[in-house]
């Protein structure tokens, strides 16, 4: 007969694949009606250059040598996939599920509760804010970047210091951002009022050197750089701040007033501080660049799992199970139904100039074509959609040039309007 024990570890562990499988079913509820999107501007340009070029010309171009991962994944995917965009979508949703499996461990092994850290997980599937880096392939070196992050923090939690190390330089060539790992590190330490600086932090330095070494040996080639794309200013805080409310909205703006009236001690709003502190850290890189007012959505992908952490234990705080669960429930509804109704007209917008091409394009022998309005400044993304129409090449794709300097060329314009291409063959 089996033991008590043993009938509770296969209960436990039903358990926990059944929790598994919903945190599946909500990545897939959320992130399915991007399935048809198709490819979006950059998106060619990256799949060429990973399955032409070569990930290795890559290691000496900057700021791309730090995606090496994302080319890595876009030259696999291209091989096995074949183009099939609806596949590299399923894969990124699927990289996000997994992302939601480690921030539920990270938060068990720092000692929260079952619940909550199941709460938060289950949060984070749904939530909409970071969605830009679900539903655009070429963000996803942001989900790598949190995949090898979060990988990192759960070995160095578990004492597994040399692999984390090896996975911390996975990290960084995912994105330079991977950085703040070691600030969250130390700040984890200081939290559990632990000693911070200890040999085992040691074996983390060799990838920062490694890092270090290469970022300095292409600094001159790094476009971000030379182009001056960051403001060490007092503009900061307005980004920080525009960032928290569009985080903010509608969640934490329903939470505090469900605590105010549902709990009589103000312990909570005390920790106000703090939760907004652990919040801002993960956007510390990006919050000094030039191109937007905001931490664009992709960019707040790790920290919006702080904020759904943070989310997860103030709804654990409510007293009442039914206001609990109802405001569970709204959130979960809100994030899946703003995704569906809002964010995914937005990507097939934006994917129009380029789905509308490749149709186009695909529907007539090769001929020099002539795109005017093209709306992508970068003329690269127009000729790569010849990617994928059979017998086309890149030198048969014009784009926003003088008429005359193509007479033999059809001309067809882009009309942002009716999001459709006008000419005729």
């Amino acid at each position: 007969m089996r033991s008590i024990g043993e009938i509770g570890l296969k209960a436990n562990y039903r358990q926990s694949l059944l929790q598994a499988l919903a945190l599946a079913l909500l990545c897939v509820v959320t992130y399915a009606c991007s399935l048809d999107n198709g490819f979006i501007s950059d998106d060619y340009t990256n799949i060429e250059s990973a399955a032409k070029i070569g990930w290795r010309s890559v290691l000496g171009t900057a700021p791309e040598n730090f995606r090496l991962t994302s080319y890595l994944a876009y030259a696999w995917l291209e091989r096995v996939f074949d183009g099939r965009y609806a596949l590299f979508y399923a894969a990124n949703i699927t990289l996000h599920f997994f992302n939601c499996l480690l921030l539920w461990k990270v938060l068990l092994l720092l000692g929260r509760p079952d619940k909550e850290a199941y709460l938060a997980a289950a949060l984070f599937a749904v939530f909409q804010a970071p969605q830009e880096a679900v539903m655009w392939i070429a963000a996803m070196n942001e989900t790598l970047l949190a995949f090898f992050g979060l990988s990192t923090l759960v070995l160095w939690l578990k004492s597994r210091f040399y692999l984390s190390t090896v996975v911390f330089l996975l990290a960084l060539f995912s994105k330079e951002s991977a950085l703040i790992l070691l600030l969250v590190l130390i700040l984890i330490r200081y939290e559990r009022r632990q000693q911070i600086l200890t040999l085992d932090l040691v074996p983390l330095v060799v990838p920062v050197l490694v890092f270090g070494s290469v970022f300095f040996w292409t600094w001159s080639r790094n476009s971000m750089i030379q182009h001056n794309l960051y403001d060490f200013s007092p503009r900061a805080g307005l980004v920080v701040a525009r960032s928290l409310h569009l985080l903010f909205r509608p969640s934490f703006y329903l939470l505090f007033p469900a605590l105010m009236l549902t709990r009589k001690e103000w312990r909570l709003f005390r920790a106000l501080p703090k939760f907004v502190f652990s919040i801002v850290v993960p956007m510390l890189p990006y919050i000094f660049l030039l191109y937007s007012p905001y931490v664009p959505s992709r960019q707040v992908y790790l920290a919006s799992m702080v904020v759904t952490s943070v989310m997860a234990f103030l709804l654990c705080e409510i007293p009442h199970r039914t206001i609990q669960s109802g405001l569970v429930s709204l959130l979960i509804v809100y994030n899946v139904a703003y995704t569906w109704i809002r964010n995914d007209q937005q990507f097939e917008n934006r994917a129009a100039p380029t789905t509308q091409l490749l149709a186009l394009i695909k529907s007539h022998q090769p001929v020099p074509v002539l795109i005017e309005r093209f709306p992508y400044a970068h003329s690269g993304i127009a000729k790569a959609v010849s990617r994928y129409a059979p017998g086309w090449s890149r030198d048969d794709i014009h784009v926003n040039e003088d008429a005359e300097s193509c007479h033999e060329c059809v001309i067809f314009s882009w009309d942002a309007e009716s999001k459709t291409y006008v000419g005729h063959w």
